[in-house]
């Protein structure tokens, strides 16, 4: 009689030497036991099958997550998809700015009530950093880059663009009257062009003029604290009985004028 191979002397020390072999087991089983048999087989396939494809996708999906385009592409389909401060990290302020610019060119309703408050964040969040790519981004969203421009100048553009969008539009009235835009002016304040959507009137001090038409956009003369710090005050008057009052408060920063603080004086 031969000697015991390895694998069966250590069976034999488990005690495992008296188990039937395969051949056995298969000839032992009825037809419910191969049914389960083959359930077992197909669970097992299943969930490697899954578990494969699942993580599969999740990987693809990161990594498009991951693309600042994709991104970009997603929040300009809806803008509420991400929170602002998770929105200017992952974008950062180049696509901010790009993102911005294109929700201020929509015009329907559903997006701009949408946009509304996401605009008003984001601009809240990159007015308090003082890196120069958000300042700079901020820069060219106001359009106030030129600094050969007068500063009076620069600040009501910023101020029409912050509080109206880069299209500086208000609604006419219900009988079609244009929104008008009213300056009052210091003498040695430099006229120039806004971009306000309508017609636009300088006004020199004590100079008298008829009730506006229709809604109305009335600025203040800019109120500089000191040569980096201006007020500026703003009356949007949209209808008879809707409208609102506004103090902005902004600071140079790197020559460009920045919104740093805005409050509601009135609203109706």
């Amino acid at each position: 009689m031969t000697d015991p191979s390895l694998l069966e002397r250590i069976l034999q020390s488990w005690g495992l030497d008296g188990l039937p072999s395969l051949p056995q087991i298969v000839d032992s089983m009825d037809p419910i036991a191969w049914t389960l048999a083959f359930l077992l087989v197909g669970a097992v396939l299943m969930a490697v099958y899954f578990s494969l494809s699942t993580r599969y996708s999740f990987a693809n999906l990161d990594e498009v997550e991951a693309t600042p385009e994709s991104l970009l592409f997603r929040l300009k389909q809806d803008p509420t998809s991400l929170t602002p401060q998770s929105i200017i990290n992952r974008l950062g302020a180049e696509a901010t700015l790009e993102l911005m610019e294109f929700g201020d060119r929509m015009t329907t309703t559903s997006w701009r009530f949408q946009w509304s408050a996401v605009r008003e964040e984001l601009l809240r969040l990159l007015s308090r950093q003082n890196a120069f790519g958000p300042i700079h981004a901020l820069g060219r969203y106001y359009q106030s880059t030129d600094t050969t421009e007068q500063d009076p100048l620069r600040i009501r553009r910023t101020v029409l663009i912050h509080k109206l969008g880069q299209r500086r539009y208000l609604e006419p009235a219900a009988d079609g009257s244009p929104a008008q835009l009213r300056l009052h002016r210091h003498p040695a304040e430099q006229i120039g062009e806004l971009g306000f959507d309508g017609p636009t009137i300088w006004l020199d001090e004590g100079q008298e003029i008829r009730d506006a038409d229709g809604p109305l956009v009335e600025m203040d003369v800019v109120d500089f604290a000191t040569v980096d710090n201006a007020t500026v005050r703003l009356r949007i008057q949209r209808a008879p009985t809707a409208g609102g009052g506004f103090v902005l408060r902004l600071e140079k920063r790197r020559k460009i004028w920045i919104v740093v603080k805005e409050s509601i004086e009135w609203t109706l």
